[in-house]
């Protein structure tokens, strides 16, 4: 079996805003392997592991030590620019993604640092009419693989958020109250819950869980978070500036669609201090 996993850190347990995020960088990264050390154990425990890919996917793709996990089946992407970022390195060739540490959508009550790709530039994300936050895209991204999302973890509001989307194991981490407040399990239970989790993936079959795809084209609607930020990013062929702060873009292919999301987070970011 080959599992892809990418981390991102809003949902890791005991971290409650991004400035714990820049006083406390080593820490916040010890939670992070401490998490990725739960779901490792018990995968190479449990199944015959050809492969796990870790993409280290919060920010610049930097918040894991090179050869943390002391496994020569452990292999790891870091560093940023990369072509396609949280899901870089994901082929058909896997049979599972997880998505550790993932956080609710931007504009969700209680979600622990909600965004959509990037708080900075990005208010809302519409995939036909659908608002969507991290996990859908992503999951849809791994689809074009033929690979199933296959347990995610993060707080309860995100779970919540969940819930129609995707019926796979989850690990609940914290519980939400507020953009940066939050109530924290202790390590132990959420060490607990991880192995139950992803032992309740390992004694699912494969083929039991969907694999997200769209039929037909698909329309992408982003609202920024000012006009000069739209001023910016309408630059781009094919992007329709449909208001003051909404583009447009539709195509047939998804991953177009995956990489427009990219290209507007990553310019469109340079200008969010714009004066």
């Amino acid at each position: 079996m080959k599992v892809f996993i990418s981390t991102d850190m809003e949902g890791i347990e005991g971290i409650s805003s991004w400035n714990e995020m820049t006083t406390k960088e080593a820490w916040c990264a010890s939670l992070l392997k401490q998490e990725l050390t739960y779901v490792i154990d018990t995968l190479l425990q449990g199944t015959k592991i050809e492969e796990i890919c870790i993409c280290d996917s919060h920010s610049r793709g930097e918040n894991l030590v090179y050869g943390s996990f002391g496994d020569e089946r452990i292999t790891h992407i870091k560093g940023y620019p990369r072509h396609s970022y949280m899901m870089e390195g994901l082929d058909e060739s896997f049979d599972a993604v997880f998505l550790i540490g993932y956080h609710a959508s931007i504009g969700t009550e209680k979600g622990g640092m909600d965004h959509s790709y990037s708080s900075s530039c990005i208010y809302e994300i519409r995939l036909n009419g659908t608002v969507v936050g991290e996990t859908e895209i992503n999951a849809y991204y791994a689809g074009l693989y033929g690979v199933p999302v296959t347990l995610v973890s993060g707080d309860d509001v995100l779970e919540a958020e969940l819930k129609e989307f995707l019926s796979i194991p989850f690990v609940r981490t914290k519980e939400g109250l507020g953009r940066y407040t939050a109530k924290m399990y202790s390590p132990e239970l959420v060490k607990r819950t991880f192995e139950e989790q992803v032992k309740a993936f390992l004694q699912r079959p494969l083929d039991s869980f969907e694999v997200k795809r769209f039929d037909g084209p698909v329309e992408l609607e982003v609202d920024l978070a000012t006009t000069v930020i739209s001023d910016a990013v309408a630059v781009v062929p094919g992007l329709e500036r449909v208001g003051g702060r909404t583009v447009r873009y539709t195509s047939e292919q998804y991953d177009d669609v995956f990489h427009m999301i990219l290209t507007i987070a990553m310019l469109g970011g340079k200008f969010a201090q714009f004066t």
